[in-house]
Formats: C-alpha cells, structure tokens, sequence
C-alpha cells in the first residue's frame, strides 16, 4: 500500500519509460503529493500522479 508524501523542496529527476525511449527529465514542485511505494534508508520509490515511478533521496520527501 503507498503511502502519501509531500515534495520538500523543488528539483528535476531523469526519467526513462523503458530501455528503448528517451530520457525525459521530470520537474518537482515544493508542495507536491506523490505516493511512496517503498522506502529504504536513504531513498524511498515513489510514483507521481502520472504514474511515473522514481528512486529518489529521501531528503526530498515529507512522508506523511
């Protein structure tokens, strides 16, 4: 089950739908939800409204 966070602070991330398309880069606002997927020690997966999936530094993230 995901669980809802918020974007700290803004930043851009690459993004790759698979092997075989470009490399998109992704903006995140401050403020913004995203849900987390999973979470390890210093990074968490998170999926943006989109459904775009993302390993990302926790530093980024308020997880609610």
């Amino acid at each position: 089950m995901a669980t809802p966070a918020t974007i700290k602070q803004p930043f851009k991330w690459k993004y790759r739908a698979n092997v075989n398309a470009e490399v998109m880069e992704i903006s995140f606002a401050a403020g913004e939800t995203v849900q987390v997927l999973k979470e390890w020690k210093n990074d968490a997966c998170l999926i943006k409204r989109d459904n775009q999936v993302f390993n990302v530094p926790k530093k980024f993230l308020n997880v609610v």
